[in-house]
C-alpha cells in the first residue's frame, strides 16, 4: 500500500511571511497514513507524491494552466521530499468606489466602481520539507489586480530555503517576501487590518520603469495594458534573488539582507537589463510589547522597452529607499506604522520625448518623495474576535531642480501631495472565516483636485 503525508500540526508561521521576525521558523510535523479520498487535519489535502522513492502523484486539477503545471512539476519531481503541507484562502469582495475611481489611485477599477460582488483573490500555499535542513515554499495566486477581472494564474512565491537548526543563519533562493518594511508581511487579507494597501505600496506615482520621470503616468490608459507608472514599493511585496537571515539574538535582534534582480519599485519578476539591488532590514524588539525595524535598499529598476530603445546604460538610473516600521501593543490596543523615504535618479520624458543634453545623452533628474502611515487597532473585550481600526497616512513629493537645458513641462512638486483617511471593522465569524468592512477617502493639497475617489470595500476571507 502506498503511503502519503498527512498534516497533524499547522505551520506556526505562514511559510511566506516568516522573514525578518527574529525567530526561527517552526516547521510542521507529519505522519504516514494510507491513502483515503478525503480531507484531513482541518481541510489539508491528502494526496500521493511521485518522487525517486516511487510514490505516485494523485493530485488532479481540471483546466490546468502552464504556470500551475510547472509549479507541481517542480514540487513533485524534487527528490526526497518527505513533508508536504498545502493550504489556501479565498477572498470574496463587495466594493463601491467614487466616480473617479482607478486602480492606480484607490485600487478600484473604474469599470467596476459600482456596487458589486466578486472574488478578489484565491491563494494556494505549499510548504514542502525536502529534508531536515531544506524547505520549499510556494504560492499560486489568482487575483483581480488592475483589471477587476480574474487574471491568469501566476506563481508569486517559489523559494528554496536552507534552515539548519544548529546555526542562527539561514538562506533563501528564489522569489520570496521582501524584507523591506512591514506591509509585505501583512499583505494577505487575513493579516491586513484594512482592504487597501498603504499609499507607498498602492498609489501609483509619476515614475515609469520605461520613461523615468513621466508627468502623464496614470493619467490615461489602464494597468496591465498601458504605462501607468510605478508605486514607490511594489504592492505585491515580493523580491527575486538571494536572501540571508541572521538571528543575532533570538527574539531580540535579527538582520535580513537580500541581493535581488531589481529595486523594490519594480513590478517585474524578471529583468531584461543588468539590474540589481541590495535590500535589507534590521529588526529588534527592545521590550515584549514593542517591535522596531529599520529598512534600506539601493538598486536599479528600469526596463528595456520600445520607448527607450535609442538609449543605453539605463541601469545607471536607481532608486534608494530608507524606512522604519514599528508595532507597539498593550492590552486591547495596537499601534503600528511605517515611514518610507525614496530617492530617485531617473531620466525624464514628456509629450516631446526624452530630455537629453547637448551630447544627446539622457539627463538625470534627482527626485524625492516620502510617505508615512499610522494604524490604531482596538479589540473590544465585549466582542471577542472583533477589532476596530483607523489609519492616517500622507504622501509628499518634494520640489526638484530641473537640469540645465531641461524643457520638461511640469511644475513643482513633481506629483500631487495627498492625505488618506481609512477606517475598518473586522470580525472572526469562525476560526477560519474573517469578515472586514473598510472605508477610505483621500484629499489632495491642490484644492483644484477634488476627486471623488472614496472606497467602500468588504472582504470575506475563508482560510483552508
Amino acid at each position: 500500500m502506498h503511503k502519503l503525508f498527512a498534516i497533524i500540526k499547522k505551520h506556526k508561521n505562514h511559510p511566506k511571511l516568516n522573514s525578518g521576525t527574529g525567530q526561527r521558523v517552526c516547521h510542521p510535523r507529519f505522519e504516514y497514513r494510507d491513502f483515503q479520498p478525503e480531507l484531513v487535519s482541518g481541510s489539508h489535502l491528502k494526496f500521493r507524491v511521485q518522487n525517486k522513492s516511487g510514490y505516485t502523484s494523485r493530485f488532479f486539477y481540471q483546466g490546468m494552466t502552464g504556470a500551475f503545471i510547472l509549479f507541481w512539476i517542480i514540487v513533485f519531481t524534487t527528490p526526497a521530499i518527505s513533508q508536504i503541507e498545502i493550504n489556501g484562502s479565498i477572498d470574496f469582495e463587495t466594493s463601491y468606489g467614487g466616480k473617479e475611481s482607478s486602480f492606480v489611485t484607490n485600487e478600484i477599477v473604474e469599470e467596476f466602481r459600482r456596487p458589486h460582488i466578486g472574488i478578489n483573490q484565491f491563494n494556494l500555499f505549499l510548504f514542502a520539507g525536502i529534508d531536515e535542513n531544506f524547505f520549499f515554499n510556494g504560492r499560486l495566486q489568482w487575483d483581480t489586480w488592475g483589471t477587476g477581472k480574474l487574471n491568469p494564474l501566476r506563481i508569486t512565491l517559489a523559494a528554496l530555503s536552507w534552515e539548519p537548526e544548529d546555526t542562527p543563519i539561514n538562506f533563501t533562493l528564489g522569489r520570496f517576501v521582501s524584507p523591506f518594511g512591514l506591509y509585505p508581511r501583512r499583505q494577505l487579507a487575513s493579516e491586513n487590518l484594512f482592504v487597501n494597501a498603504p499609499l507607498a505600496y498602492g498609489y501609483f506615482i509619476n515614475i515609469s520603469d520605461k520613461r523615468g520621470y513621466w508627468p502623464k503616468a496614470g493619467k490615461e490608459g489602464s494597468y496591465g495594458s498601458s504605462d501607468v507608472g510605478l508605486t514607490t514599493i511594489y504592492f505585491g511585496g515580493y523580491n527575486t534573488g538571494f536572501m540571508a537571515n541572521w538571528v543575532i539574538v533570538p527574539e531580540l535582534l535579527d538582520l535580513s539582507l537580500t541581493v535581488t534582480n531589481a529595486a523594490p519599485a519594480s513590478q517585474q519578476n524578471f529583468t531584461n537589463l543588468q539590474n540589481y539591488a541590495i535590500v535589507g532590514r534590521m529588526g529588534f524588539q527592545p521590550v515584549i510589547f514593542w517591535q522596531q525595524g529599520i529598512s534600506f535598499s539601493h538598486g536599479s529598476f528600469m526596463q528595456r522597452a520600445s520607448e527607450n530603445l535609442l538609449f543605453d546604460r539605463l541601469e545607471k538610473f536607481r532608486q534608494t529607499l530608507i524606512g522604519t516600521d514599528f508595532i507597539a501593543a498593550y492590552a486591547y490596543f495596537e499601534l503600528s506604522g511605517e515611514f518610507i523615504y525614496s530617492m530617485w535618479k531617473v531620466p525624464a520624458s514628456d509629450a516631446r520625448g526624452f530630455q537629453v543634453n547637448t551630447k544627446g545623452d539622457l539627463q538625470t533628474y534627482d527626485l524625492t518623495n516620502y510617505s508615512a502611515y499610522i494604524d490604531l487597532k482596538f479589540e473590544p473585550p465585549f466582542l471577542t474576535g472583533s477589532y476596530i481600526a483607523a489609519r492616517y497616512e500622507k504622501m509628499i513629493f518634494n520640489d526638484f531642480t530641473n537640469p540645465v537645458g531641461s524643457t520638461i513641462s511640469r511644475t513643482n512638486p513633481w506629483d500631487n501631495n495627498l492625505v488618506r483617511y481609512s477606517a475598518a471593522f473586522g470580525y472572526k465569524l469562525s476560526r477560519n472565516v474573517l469578515f472586514k468592512l473598510a472605508f477610505s477617502e483621500q484629499t489632495f493639497d491642490d484644492s483644484a483636485l477634488k476627486k471623488e475617489d472614496f472606497t467602500f470595500r468588504s472582504i470575506l476571507t475563508v482560510s483552508m
